[in-house]
């Protein structure tokens, strides 16, 4: 009985949570030349697509 409770309360909080959709749009975000240089330095290690990420951010 206890875990029929548990698991009805559990389920009853869960449905509070925001749903995927409401997570914002990324696309318009602005980086600083930091992050930028970060995130293309995650993507890859080969300097020359590094450069050109860089390049290519930073133009936008």
């Amino acid at each position: 009985m206890k875990l029929l409770i548990i698991l009805i309360f559990v389920t009853l909080l869960s449905c509070s949570y925001p749903d995927i959709e409401s997570v914002p749009n990324f696309k318009d975000l602005k980086l600083s030349k930091e992050e930028i240089y970060d995130l293309c330095q995650l993507s890859s290690n080969d300097k020359n697509e590094v450069d050109t990420c860089i390049e290519n951010r930073m133009n936008k």
